[in-house]
């Protein structure tokens, strides 16, 4: 249990998986859903699903009873009881799944209510993955129009990319087609990629139409997915939609710490020797002028600033609809901030209205454009660069794009688990880094880009009110303390995301906080950390000690960064001499990759030695394995 806290954060283990197969047909079957669909190995869907969202796009864990799996050399099927929802009240669904050798699939669901249920979507949910899909030519089967052949976009859509579907089919190699039909309702596609999941999801019930709408307990709905394999000679595996760029004299990321409210500050200087050894170029400061701001907590981030030597980035959330009040807002902050004696070095200012997300031709509430924001940011904070972007995700800045020529650099965020929350699927998101950062420069027009806050959890929730409180240690979507946080799960994870955004030239990354749900320090809080509260205030999560490596390296020159068999490895050149970060994104032993350093010494990070970790290089071991999410970190010995 303790190896299990250690590397996620959680003593709740996950039902193991299950293969089953049929022929060159083969799925794994996980906690009511159907992951990895292959076909003689070539991945031809990410997964099919049923899912249930509620009025504020939370998405509850089902209940699953009368699970039967029957399996043979031709075919197998999958039935049970999902439920959804309180008992009594919520939504009971009948799901029936068949596969064969023939290469068919077929997924059928009888939905019940049991009283009126509000739900902004029930039914099933199709995954196609990235590669063998976008930039393809897709055929496609409408309700209410003609079949066409159509381009599914490199760039992401902000919106639907495939809209009103009976069917579509796609070729994920040469010589393999893969029809997908849908049946109970209108189906269509949103690019997923927008929050980072690495698939396209087809759904049922158009976004157009309203929503919550009402499940009748008088009703009952049938619905069904087809899916027909045609194979007429395979060619190879599919190659990555996206390759990263070449590695041609790419900076590493200056690394940004961020602060989500001014007291965190405070917070932070209570472990003050911790927090100075971290050592970042800057401090991310996230002002809301909706609550209180207090003149203390100013002084405290004065003092946080001169005990790490970093300079400050300050992200302001303004209330105003107008000019006059969003200049009134911000003559105030910068009054805080001069009497304290701040300096600041780069300020964005967005609407509250920003931290919600709104469909792309969906009318906003009033609120001030983006040359009144820049004159009121240059009148109050002359000397600082000026970024645009968004407060929120990639989603929210790709559907309010920004007038380049007003800004000095482009922001966003992400975060893995707007839709999923399972071990899988948040390090599958890694995969669709390259796509968001290939539409974000296409967006930023040759702006600097910074990336972040990050994190596993949600600082903010743009559809809904706030993220979902959830049970501490279970892994849930939208979650405000995701307990993976606190494991080397997220210390593999950050190393896995800077190695698919460093080749695009990043200009700063922030993640983590020094205290809290995103904390790399340990302190007290008002939920239970098994192992962790025991152990007391200053104790260092992993992320603390990959986050030190990390700033170190900012600004230095990028040699290499890719990801194979799960394995991140990023290299750079600092004065003179090479460093590196390799991380195992899975929970099964990998090998070492050649990194080819001189005389390297290093620090190996696994759930075996966290408690008495010293941060003293020693010489690495010849022929070392990582283990379950271990991260090691090498440079070479200087005389």
């Amino acid at each position: 249990m303790i190896n299990d806290i250690l590397l996620t954060g959680t003593p709740v283990v996950p039902d193991a998986p299950r293969i089953l197969s049929a022929g060159s047909l083969e799925v794994i079957y996980s906690a009511g859903s159907l992951r990895w669909v292959r076909w003689k190995g070539i991945e031809i869907l990410r997964g099919i699903s049923f899912l249930v969202r509620t009025p504020g796009w939370g998405t509850p864990a089902a209940s699953i009873s009368g699970l039967k799996i029957t399996e043979s050399h031709t075919d197998f099927s999958i039935s049970y009881k999902a439920h959804y929802g309180t008992s009594g009240k919520g939504v009971s669904v009948a799901i029936c799944i068949k596969g064969d050798a023939v290469g068919r699939l077929v997924a059928d669901a009888t939905i019940c209510a049991e009283a009126s249920f509000k739900t902004n979507r029930s039914g099933f949910v199709i995954l196609h993955p990235l590669d063998g899909f976008a930039g393809t030519r897709v055929s496609v089967d409408h309700y209410s129009a003609p079949a066409q052949d159509k381009t599914i976009s490199l760039q992401i859509s902000p919106g639907q990319p495939v809209m009103d579907m009976r069917a579509i089919t796609h070729s994920p190699v040469k010589g393999l087609k893969v029809e997908t039909s849908f049946a109970g309702d209108i189906f269509e596609m949103e690019d997923q990629r927008n929050w980072t999941d690495a698939s396209f999801k087809t759904y049922n019930r158009p976004i157009d139409l309203p929503y919550p709408y009402v499940l009748s307990p008088d009703e009952t709905i049938h619905q069904s997915v087809k899916v027909n394999v045609h194979d007429t000679g395979m060619d190879i595996l599919p190659k990555p939609t996206i390759n990263l760029p070449e590695i041609v004299k790419q900076r590493m990321p200056y690394f940004a710490l961020p602060l989500d409210t001014p007291a965190d500050a405070a917070c932070a200087l209570h472990f003050a020797e911790l927090v100075k050894c971290l050592a970042p170029a800057s401090l991310l400061l996230r002002v809301d002028l909706s609550t209180t701001n207090d003149e203390k907590d100013y002084k405290a981030i004065t003092q946080l600033m001169k005990l790490t030597g970093a300079d400050l980035e300050v992200q302001v959330i303004f209330t105003a609809s107008n000019a006059t009040d969003l200049m009134r807002e911000l003559k105030t902050l910068s009054g805080l901030m001069t009497s304290a004696g701040i300096s600041v070095a780069r300020v964005s200012a967005f609407s509250k209205i920003d931290e919600q997300s709104f469909q792309p031709n969906e009318d906003r509430p009033q609120h001030p454009s983006e040359s009144t924001v820049t004159d009121a940011l240059s009148l109050y904070f002359p000397q600082a660069t000026k970024i645009g972007g968004t407060p929120a995700f990639f989603t929210e800045l790709n559907r309010k794009r920004l007038t380049t020529s007003h800004w000095d650099g482009m922001t966003f965020a992400t975060s893995p688990l707007v839709h999923a929350a399972d071990d899988a699927s948040v390090m599958e998101t890694l995969e669709s880094l390259s796509h968001v950062l290939y539409s974000a420069n296409a967006l930023a027009n040759g702006l600097p880009i910074s990336v972040g806050p990050v994190g596993i959890g949600m600082r903010l929730n743009p559809y809904g009110s706030a993220p979902v409180k959830n049970d501490p240690l279970a892994r849930e979507e939208m979650a405000a303390h995701d307990p993976r946080q606190r494991g080397l799960f997220a210390a593999a994870w950050i190393v896995g995301y800077l190695t698919r955004i460093a080749p695009f030239s990043v200009d700063r990354f922030a993640f983590g906080a020094p205290t809290g749900p995103f904390g790399l320090i340990s302190d007290k809080q008002d939920y239970p950390r098994p192992v962790w509260d025991d152990l007391g205030d200053g104790e260092l999560f992993p992320l603390y000690h990959v986050t030190r490596w990390i700033a170190a390296a900012g600004g230095a020159l990028l040699l290499r960064a890719d990801t194979h068999d799960d394995i991140a490895c990023l290299v750079w050149k600092h004065d003179g001499h090479r460093s590196a970060l390799i991380a195992n994104l899975s929970k099964l032993q990998r090998d070492v990759p050649q990194i080819n350093l001189t005389n390297p010494v290093g620090v190996y990070l696994d759930a075996s030695n966290l408690s008495g970790m010293s941060e003293d290089v020693t010489p690495l071991e010849t022929g070392k394995s990582l283990d379950a999410y271990a991260v090691l970190y090498l440079r070479e010995a200087t005389s």
